[in-house]
């Protein structure tokens, strides 16, 4: 699956059924996996997103999750930055999907895939670990109740798809964006990411220190924060809270 220079899936664990891929990669830590290692499942018992959200995760979706070793102090941003593999391997594809701050891809205002990063310490060691969900074979009649008309699928959208070619190219874009990362060139990346960021120049809402602002998107910046400007001309910056349009 990987190129030769690739780090990104050179080492990939394959499961019919796990829990969650990301507390499965997570076990593997203790393990010994190296940097690059990519979790795989067909199906997860119990999927989650941001903030506890169940992900609905039945047979036929891509559910992965990669291992990395990036500094812990520029570690933050990463999750938003996975959007962009997501969306570039969606188009290819094509599906015209996009990212709505901060961690969701959309088609059509429906979500096709989401992305959930979490931090984890082993042995005085700091790793990220990255969730990647996207509804790739999933017919829209098998989404409960509750995501009809909210979620969508490649296969409703394009047709059926390879879940092993999709996870090629998308590590292989992964991969290209984690080397940017590490290189120094991160004002370039989130650059890209704000060219396919939905939510910049939307008005919304979102809860800043214990109290609702109002206002307009207006960008993201380098830690991955959207900065909100409020009618009086107030910049707010919004870390982790939830955010609707309004």
């Amino acid at each position: 699956m990987a190129t030769s220079d690739q780090v990104l899936g050179r080492v990939l664990k394959t499961y019919d059924t796990v829990e969650s891929t990301n507390d499965t990669l997570k076990e593997l830590i203790d393990e010994g996996v190296p940097e690059g290692t990519v979790v795989v499942a067909k199906r997860q018992v119990t999927g989650k997103g941001r903030h506890g959200r169940a992900w609905f995760s039945p047979v036929g979706g891509l559910y992965c999750s990669v291992l990395l070793e990036p500094p812990e102090r520029e570690a933050a941003p990463i999750s938003l930055l996975a959007g962009i593999p997501v969306v570039k391997a969606l188009r290819h594809h094509g599906v015209l999907a996009y990212l709505r701050w901060p961690n969701d891809v959309h088609f059509m205002e429906k979500k096709i895939g989401g992305i959930l990063g979490e931090g984890v310490h082993r042995h005085d060691r700091f790793y990220a670990v990255v969730g990647l969900g996207i509804n790739t074979n999933i017919p829209l009649p098998d989404f409960p109740s509750d995501l009809q008309g909210e979620a969508t699928s490649v296969q409703h959208e394009e047709g059926l798809v390879s879940n092993e070619q999709f996870l090629s190219y998308l590590m292989q874009q992964f991969d290209s964006v984690y080397r940017r990362y590490r290189s120094g060139t991160k004002d370039v990346l989130f650059k890209d990411y704000r060219g396919l960021c939905t939510t910049i120049g939307k008005r919304v809402q979102a809860e800043v220190h214990g109290r609702k602002v109002v206002g307009t998107a207006a960008e993201v910046t380098p830690r991955g924060a959207l900065v909100v400007v409020d009618e009086s001309g107030v910049r707010h910056e919004v870390v982790d809270a939830g955010l609707r349009y309004v």
